[in-house]
This record gives structure tokens, sequence and C-alpha cells, in this order.
């Protein structure tokens, strides 16, 4: 890469970043919400609990949809239109008058907004060798968790003083600025020309089978999966926990979450990088050991501070195992990544979805108890990846030390 390139592929990463920010924000500040929202529509918060099933599973649908478009018609084209219909479909949320028009509208955000994180990841599969992707990976999920970590503290925060529906146009109109800062800037490079792929529509089944069919894609969408169901799950119910073992408002909610995601932004390039260096076959296992015990502290009668930082080292166990899991799918197919990142995405949004869901229903038995038959299966799944990434190289190792550092021209 030359030194005038480097201004743009930095403004590229950086929107990029910005687009998942946005996305994970927009998940992540609903459910420290629904102890408002509940109050608000005079409705129970088990029928709120759809505002994050509902999203996920939406979210994760469209990503086979519009990862498959991004192979076809060029990545650039397609997160410029999905930013258009993010923009317009968050910007409608604010107008919801019942419970039922909160939860059908979310929805049709999830089918608006799915794909964009899918197709930056791809992005970034096109241009970096798979053996030094950790790091700019980690950019991307810094600001995933930034998103994360903002959205559950800011949003409940922010609702006395705004109100949750100007939360959302701020949002609408963050999707609309980002999708002007990309569009001057592939307008300049020309990469808003679609590409012309031909191979027939009936191949795209055969390749997902053919891609799960494989150890090592199979092994990793199914540990995706797993991860998705803990975190989606976990979180999904933790603004509850918080009001309903603290009697907490929706201050105390946002400052209790104010810590998730944080170590993520500060350290992500970090855990990146060291799994390019020594391996994904060691912090992926790790990190999901790491969010197992988490849980099972959280499950003890805590003190609210101390319930605060378990939460925060929480998120560590998601930067640890999701971004490099996605690092390995984006590795599975280059001539279909965007198509396999969308399997991997749907996968791990699917599993949020379902987590969200299989936690409720543990709810009803106890919030300590719950947690700890989510903390269990966590660190089943830990012990396994031991077991099912341990052939997964370093760059050390791939390349001993010749692989460049530079994204691909």
């Amino acid at each position: 890469m030359n030194r005038a390139a480097a201004p743009k592929d930095t403004i590229e990463l950086r929107a990029m970043a910005a687009v998942a920010f946005l996305v994970f924000y927009i998940n992540y500040m609903v459910a420290p919400l629904l102890p408002a929202l509940s109050r608000e529509f005079s409705v129970t918060t088990r029928l709120l609990g759809w505002l994050v099933a509902g999203f996920s599973i939406a979210y994760g649908i469209s990503t086979l949809i519009y990862g498959v478009l991004s192979d076809r018609v060029g990545r650039s084209p397609v997160l410029l239109m999905l930013l258009v219909v993010a923009s317009i479909t968050t910007f409608m949320i604010s107008f919801a008058a019942t419970a039922q028009e909160l939860i059908a509208l979310r929805v049709l955000a999830g089918v608006g907004s799915g794909g964009m994180v899918t197709i930056s990841l791809a992005s970034i599969g096109d241009r970096y060798p798979y053996v030094v992707q950790g790091r700019p990976m980690g950019w991307i999920f810094g600001a995933i968790a930034a998103g994360m970590g903002l959205g559950s503290s800011l949003g409940p925060i922010l609702n006395p003083l705004i109100g949750w529906r100007n939360e959302f146009r701020a949002l609408a109109c963050g999707f609309a600025l980002v999708g002007v800062v990309l569009w001057r800037c592939w307008c300049r490079s020309g990469l808003l020309h679609p590409r012309r792929e031909t191979h027939p529509y009936r191949k795209i089944a055969s390749e997902y089978l053919r891609i799960l069919d494989t150890p090592r894609g199979g092994r990793t969408i199914v540990f995706i999966l797993c991860n998705g169901i803990f975190h989606g799950g976990v979180f999904a119910w933790l603004g509850v926990l918080i009001a309903h073992r603290y009697h907490y408002g929706d201050l105390g909610i946002g400052m209790a979450l104010a810590g998730y995601g944080l170590p993520d932004l500060l350290f992500g390039g970090f855990i990146g990088g060291w799994a390019d260096r020594y391996g994904r076959r060691y912090v992926v296992p790790l990190g999901f050991l790491w969010a197992g015990a988490c849980a099972f502290l959280l499950a003890l009668p805590v003190s609210s501070w101390l319930a605060a930082f378990i939460i925060t080292a929480l998120s560590i166990g998601f930067e640890a195992t999701h971004p490099l899991m996605s690092s390995i799918a984006t590795s599975l197919d280059p001539k279909h990544r965007g198509q396999v990142t969308g399997l991997a995405t749907f996968t791990k949004f699917l599993g949020m979805g379902a987590g969200a869901l299989i936690f409720q229903r543990l709810i009803g038995r106890g919030f300590s108890t719950a947690l700890i038959v989510f903390a269990m299966a966590e660190i089943t799944f830990g012990l396994a990846a031991a077991y099912g990434f341990r052939r997964e190289s370093s760059a050390k190792r791939a390349s001993q030390g010749r692989v460049s550092l530079e994204p691909r021209a």
C-alpha cells in the first residue's frame, strides 16, 4: 500500500467501524430499557423481550441475503443501500405508539440493518491476509464493544433526559452521515461500480452445505452459535436483573452496565494481535472459559458495585471469541466471502435471539439458576473449543514473519 492510499484506507476502516458501532449501539440500548418501556406501554417485560429476540433473528436471517448480494454486485453498493434503509427504519421506530408497533418496527429495523457488519467484516477479509486479520478485526470489534458498552449504559441514562425516541432519531442521522462519508470516499476511488457475478443462484445452497460439511467450517459455525446463545441470553436480561435485584431505575441500570464493552474497546486490538501472534487455538477457548466464570460469579448474591465489575469483565469473553471466530469464517472460502460471513453472522444473531428466549424461560426458576445453567454451558463450550480449534495456526508459525501487515491492494 502506498502512502497516498493510506488515508483513504484509514477513513474506510474508521467508517466501517462506525457502522459496527451504530448497529450494536442500537441492538444493546434496548435491553436495559425494557423496564422503562414496560412502564410506558403498560405491558410485561416478557412481551417486550421480543424487542431483543425479534431484532436478532430478523437481523440474522437478512444477512444470508445481503452477504450473497455483496458477493454478486460488490460490497460498496450493497453497504450504501443498507445504510439508507437502516436510517429510514431506525427513524420510524421513534414514532411507535403501542408495544406491538414498537416490536414490529424493531423487527423491520433488524431486516433493514442486517448485513452491514457482515459486509464490513468481509471487506477486511478481502483486504488483509488471514494470519494478520486479528488486529483490523480487533478495531472493528473494538467499535462493536464501544457500541455494546455505550448502548447499554447511555441508552437508559439518556432516556430520562432526551427520551428513547430522540435517541433513535439521532442514531438514524448517524447512519445517514456514515453513508455520506463512504459514498464520497468510494466515488473518488471508483468502488461503486457493481460486479457482474453470474454463478447460478442454485449453487448458493450447495455452497452453504459445502462449508458446513468441512470440519473447520462446521465446527466454527457451531461454536459461533453456542457463543451467541450465551452472550445474547445473558446480556438481554441484565437490565431486568439489575432492576429486580438492586431496585435500580434507568440511571442505576445505565451505571451498572457502563463498563460493558470498555475492556474490549481499550484492549480489542491487543487481544486480536495476541491471537495473531500465538494462535486462536489458545485465545478462543480462554474466552469461553472466562465468560462462563463471570456468569457464575454474577449468579452469586454480590453487591451492586461488584456486579458492575463482573459485567465489565464479562465482555472480555466476547472480544476473545467472536472476532477471532469471525476471522476464521472469512477465510473459509475467499470466492464467496460475503456469503460465508453472512452465514456466520446469521448464526450468531440467531443464537443471540434464541439465547434471549431460552434465558427468559429459565428466569422463571430464578436469575441465579438461569445464570448458572448458562455458565455451565459456556464452560463446556470452552473445553470443547480447546479441542476443536487446536489446529488453528499463529501468524508466526504460518509465515515465519513474512506476511505483510498491509491490506491487499
